[in-house]
């Protein structure tokens, strides 16, 4: 819910900048969607500029943003966007608070420094492998004292696990650091339970992974030990929901499906833009991914009131699930096995897991209140302006 104030609050206007955003797929761009519902309850307005995605031929607005500027419309010419980018900067930015770069989408920073010269504050979030560190090491040897120099353009860098806040903290000071995490929207009512949609018997145990097909999120690990899973004989549905992000590994898991013993039982869906059905079917969620800034899935699927079996990747996942209380973590194949045996076969714990992890979402990242924390922040910095 959002805050009551005492008095009317003059509102704020920030401006999201972005890589890529829909049509194109991003999980950020997804996600400042659901967010800026919340900001606008707070006194936020949300306007999102958009540097590598070519305009729709229907720009369809999302709720809580006012408006969308893309510069992509002339692919192969990055110069040419680049330099338009920063004239519209130029022009532009004086009218906003805050800028949030939500991407690095310029090496250089002269956004951020043209941002700054136009008297708005910078924020900078770090959200999958760009963490400042990281960033860093991405540029010559030579360029680095430059570029950590630069780095001080932003006024507060935002980490949304204790892995990157680690890195930034090596670059600017705890005090322009923060560490927020991402939320979810809780469940306000239940779901339909609708298994004839994939083919799936009501006795039949469901496990879904929710989340991109590439190589990063190993979903081939997934399909691998399928087999190992239902040799005991249960009725055992693996199904994963999420867009086909590269061709060719899509392509191997489809033959993967195909010489799997299991084959009839795995069920590979594409993107689903909400995939609450998809949870509300399933008795456990999985997830092997050998990457991430967070993992949004996860308490998605954890406010579903599902059982998380994840791999370990310490600072992020063993940061959202609590071992053994809300969720299970593993290292090795064996492990994972093990683990999602144990939970198929004991119904009672798989309940006593998914109650805790909804439990533990409703407490830590219940989305309404990470937006108050963005507010506050926007607000914090806006009042600092000179």
């Amino acid at each position: 819910m959002p805050p009551v104030f005492d008095a009317p609050i003059h509102p704020l206007k920030v401006l999201h900048v972005f890589r890529y955003f829909r049509p194109d797929f991003t999980g950020e761009g997804i996600y400042l969607e659901k967010l800026a519902r919340h900001l606008t309850g707070n006194a936020i307005r949300s306007d999102v500029v958009v540097e590598s995605t070519r305009a729709p031929l229907i720009v369809q607005i999302p709720d809580g943003v006012c408006r969308i500027r893309f510069f992509g419309n002339e692919r192969g010419r990055p110069l040419r966007i680049r330099l338009r980018m920063m004239l519209w900067f130029a022009i532009h930015a004086y009218r906003y608070d805050v800028v949030h770069f939500h991407a690095f989408v310029d090496r250089l920073l002269s956004l951020h420094l043209i941002a700054r010269l136009s008297g708005c504050r910078v924020v900078q979030s770090c959200t999958l492998d760009d963490g400042l560190a990281s960033v860093l090491l991405g540029y010559r040897p030579l360029y680095r004292p430059l570029l950590r120099r630069l780095c001080r353009l932003i006024d507060v860098a935002v980490a949304i696990s204790p892995r990157l806040l680690a890195e930034n903290l090596t670059v600017l000071p705890a005090a322009r650091n923060r560490l927020i995490p991402q939320g979810v929207d809780l469940p306000v009512a239940a779901i339909q339970r609708d298994r004839a949609r994939w083919g799936f018997r009501q006795d039949d145990i469901v496990i879904v992974f929710v989340g991109g097909m590439c190589c990063r999120k190993d979903v081939m690990f997934l399909i691998e030990n399928h087999a190992a899973i239902c040799a005991d004989g249960d009725r055992v549905k693996l199904l994963l929901v999420g867009p086909q992000l590269e061709p060719d590994y899509v392509e191997r898991l489809r033959l993967a499906i195909a010489r799997s013993p299991c084959a009839a039982d795995i069920v590979l869906e594409g993107y689903m833009d909400d995939p609450s059905s998809a949870y509300a079917v399933a008795d456990l969620c999985v997830f092997a991914s050998r990457q991430e800034g967070f993992g949004n899935v996860l308490i998605e699927a954890m406010a579903s009131a599902l059982p998380v079996v994840s791999r370990l990747l310490p600072g992020v996942t063993d940061r959202i699930i609590d071992d053994g209380e809300t969720g299970l973590l593993f290292e090795t194949a064996t492990d994972y096995q093990n683990a999602v045996r144990a939970l198929i076969a004991d119904p009672g714990r798989r309940h006593a897991l998914g109650r805790a992890a909804a439990e533990a979402v409703r407490q830590r990242f219940d989305l309404s209140t990470i937006a108050r924390r963005y507010s506050e922040l926007y607000r914090q910095l806006a009042e600092s302006r000179v």
